[in-house]
């Protein structure tokens, strides 16, 4: 229904225009008042039934859909010698790690990792270390808890890369370090992580400094234990002595008896093979193993110490000293198992050996002196020759003074008197 709205009454005057409006009833507003009413109560039963069609669900839902997943937490622990304190260290942390990550209600253990009796230098020889990194990869761990970052690693640049590497993952995996209470993942730590790793991987440099020093002081006092873990035919006794091992004993003597008859080392190797008889580290004998054996000096009872040297205390790369350090020689350091006469036979055959590699010899100096013109008598001197003979250079010049001489003179021949210069 339409109805014409009364003019405007403010000021008694009318625009002229009339304005449709529509005017409810009342009976409808009270309609919608009810209706009102009606959603206030929340009424959520109907009182008419219908046929329902169930239609399958096809995702699971959890049981408890507002409790928060389980954090997967690994513990990773290190200990860098196998001796029996650090032994105990060892079982201590692992037995911690595993009450301290299942005291926690939200927390899920997803195993202990740990590498023992190995260098924090370096990551390669740590299996257990390279498995947790990954499962982490593979989504098994959420969150790694260790002592400290000399425990997690000691070499700046692999600690770093490790830590950046899990916290790239997504969704990214913590590091926490106990005792520098440090995350990998605050955005604050990496300056500092990068410091103490630093001060974890000079401390080691320091520590390798400390043991090399104490290694040769025992060498100068001849107190330094010998390492026989790869050594034929010896063992060490509780009082680090060396011992023989008898049966390993009597194939030394063989391969030094078969030797000194004339039988070549690789022939020797051949025969041990076909008998069954393997290396102390139980590898196949080889040509080079014969040959290390009878150069080895121990056989004879004596001790030739520092033969290697350590060039990286990182890497733990080492070289053959060839002059760099000192050597220490012991003689009749523990009970020989050949007698010196064949051993010292042995060494000579070994240097005539075919196949050999022999020092170079040096150029011999030729003084060819100058028998016409103006220099005659002059003997022209090679600019990479440090010393010449004064007797000589004195033949030389009065050979070529004659008519009938050879102006050539051999560098072999031994003269005391030099003539050193400096150009």
């Amino acid at each position: 229904m339409k109805q014409i709205a009364p003019p405007n009454e403010g000021n008694g005057a009318s625009d002229g225009k009339e304005k449709n409006v529509q005017v409810l009833p009342r009976e409808s507003l009270k309609t919608v008042k009810e209706r009102k009413q009606r959603k206030k109560k929340k009424s959520v039963v109907s009182t008419r039934t219908f046929e329902v069609e169930v239609i399958p669900a096809k995702k699971l839902l959890p049981d408890k859909i507002d409790q928060k997943p389980r954090i997967r937490v690994a513990a990773y622990c290190r200990v860098s010698t196998d001796e029996e304190e650090q032994e105990s260290s060892f079982e201590l942390q692992v037995e911690h790690y595993t009450k301290f990550i299942n005291a926690h209600e939200d927390w899920e253990l997803a195993g202990i990792y740990a590498d023992k009796g190995l260098s924090g230098t370096q990551v390669k020889h740590r299996e257990q270390f390279l498995k947790m990194i990954e499962d982490c990869k593979h989504k098994k761990i959420d969150k790694v808890i260790t002592k400290s970052i000399s425990r997690f690693a000691r070499n700046v640049y692999e600690c770093l890369k490790y830590i950046r590497e899990l916290k790239e993952l997504k969704p990214p995996v913590g590091i926490t370090f106990e005792k520098e209470n440090i995350d990998s993942l605050d955005e604050k730590s990496d300056v500092f992580l990068t410091m103490l790793a630093s001060f974890a991987q000079e401390e080691s440099r320091s520590i390798s400094a400390n043991i090399r020093w104490a290694i040769r002081n025992r060498m100068k006092e001849g107190t330094q234990k010998v390492v026989t873990g790869s050594l034929y035919g010896y063992d060490t006794d509780d009082d680090g002595n060396m011992v023989i091992v008898e049966p390993e004993a009597e194939i030394v003597q063989m391969i030094f008896r078969e030797f000194v008859k004339g039988k070549h080392p690789a022939d020797i190797a051949d025969k041990l093979n076909e008998t069954g008889v393997t290396t102390v580290l139980g590898n196949p004998w080889k040509t080079s193993s014969i040959k290390g054996i009878l150069r080895n000096e121990k056989y004879c009872g004596d001790v030739i110490m520092q033969k290697t040297i350590t060039i990286d205390y990182l890497t733990h790369k080492t070289k053959k000293n060839e002059g760099e350090l000192d050597q220490y020689y012991i003689k009749d350091h523990h009970e020989p198992i050949i007698q010196r006469e064949i051993w010292e036979i042995a060494q000579d055959m070994l240097e005539m050996l075919p196949g050999r590699r022999r020092k170079k010899r040096k150029k011999a100096q030729r003084l060819v002196p100058v028998t016409k013109g103006l220099l005659k008598g002059f003997i022209p001197i090679r600019p990479e020759w440090k010393t010449v003979s004064h007797l000589r250079l004195w033949m030389a010049t009065c050979k070529a003074m004659g008519e009938d001489q050879q102006f050539i003179i051999d560098a072999e021949a031994s003269e005391s008197e030099e003539i050193k210069w400096d150009y």
